[in-house]
């Protein structure tokens, strides 16, 4: 969001705001190039894992397909980190406006544009993976029916909630990664990039091992 105000993963805002503009009649052709840029490669990384995963190998799929995303999100923190040091000394320490918010004009607009097409077409690959490898009630991108779930099924509306915790776990793990990387925006534009690629590559073997074999009966 910081790089022009869309998002790499969360399509419905993409398209949101998309229309709004549309509607208002205020679509520039910089907005336009900025969301068709973010909702295109969404849309060819999750074609790419959903041929994949509805091949006939499936969980190889997943073992390639997260490898494949994590080359992608790394290629996207070498590319902001290359933009970010080719920033002069005395420019750099105005790049972010009042509150930590970057300003958009001191990266080129062909970079940014670049960084969130390679974000977009990983968070496309890996929505298509979660949902068929992913773990209910943990959301990584929309917490809407998570959040609607942990309250109308709560104890309150006289239902029976047995995921609770995963569900608030979920939504305060979002809460924290959206603060930290915000946090992380004041160094450097490309701070909240290389965090991810450390923590993703922490996980990347744990998400790849494959499915455990069956037990013995």
């Amino acid at each position: 969001m910081a790089l022009g105000d869309v998002c790499a993963e969360r399509v419905t805002g993409n398209l949101a705001l998309l229309s709004v503009f549309l509607g208002a009649g205020e679509l520039s052709s910089e907005r336009l190039v900025a969301y068709v840029g973010a909702i295109a490669p969404f849309m060819m990384g999750a074609l790419a894992a959903g041929i994949a995963t509805n091949g006939r190998h499936p969980h190889a799929a997943r073992v390639v397909g997260y490898r494949v995303e994590w080359v992608f999100i790394v290629a996207a923190t070498v590319t902001a980190v290359i933009v970010s040091a080719g920033i002069p000394g005395d420019q750099s320490e105005s790049l972010f406006l009042t509150d930590g918010i970057i300003d958009e004009d001191m990266i080129p607009p062909p970079a940014r544009l670049v960084i969130v097409g390679l974000l977009a077409f990983a968070m496309g690959i890996h929505n298509a993976l979660m949902r068929r490898h992913g773990v209910s009630d943990v959301a990584t991108n929309v917490l809407t029916l998570t959040l609607a779930g942990l309250v109308s099924e709560s104890r309150l509306a006289r239902g029976v909630s047995t995921q609770w915790q995963r569900r608030l776990g979920s939504i305060l793990l979002y809460m924290v990664g959206a603060v930290i990387g915000a946090a992380l925006l004041r160094w450097d534009v490309s701070a909240p990039l290389v965090a991810a690629s450390i923590l993703f590559t922490i996980v990347l073997w744990p998400v790849t091992r494959g499915p455990r074999p069956a037990p013995v009966t």
